[in-house]
């Protein structure tokens, strides 16, 4: 998972750095990261159920479509939307919770 969290970081930086004008900041990167982090923490904290862990999706998918949309909805993009919904599939599946198709459609705007 860790491996995928890079893989996410270093596709957003490597946009910074082509651009000349990025709409986000290695900042805005930065709290992405931390966001998903947080989110495995509580995830890998206490046991979960169903119910509990598509509440942390719920509120990780709204701090991520508040966060992509201060950065006029550039920081995250189909790439990082398809490695975003795996992490979370992964941090689920470890924690024995498996949910059938993309459980963020509810709530991602991104």
């Amino acid at each position: 998972m860790k491996n995928l969290l890079k893989s996410i970081q270093y596709d957003m930086l490597d946009f910074i750095e082509g651009e000349d004008e990025a709409d986000y900041t290695s900042e805005d990167v930065t709290i992405c990261i931390t966001t998903l982090l947080d989110f495995m923490s509580a995830i890998e904290s206490e046991i979960q159920t169903q119910d509990s862990a598509k509440a942390h999706i719920k509120a990780l998918v709204l701090s991520l479509n508040t966060l992509n949309e201060s950065c006029d909805d550039c920081l995250i993009d189909a790439s990082q939307r398809e490695d975003i919904c795996e992490f979370i599939q992964k941090v689920t599946s470890a924690a024995n919770i498996e949910f059938v198709g993309d459980v963020t459609e509810e709530w991602r705007v991104w």
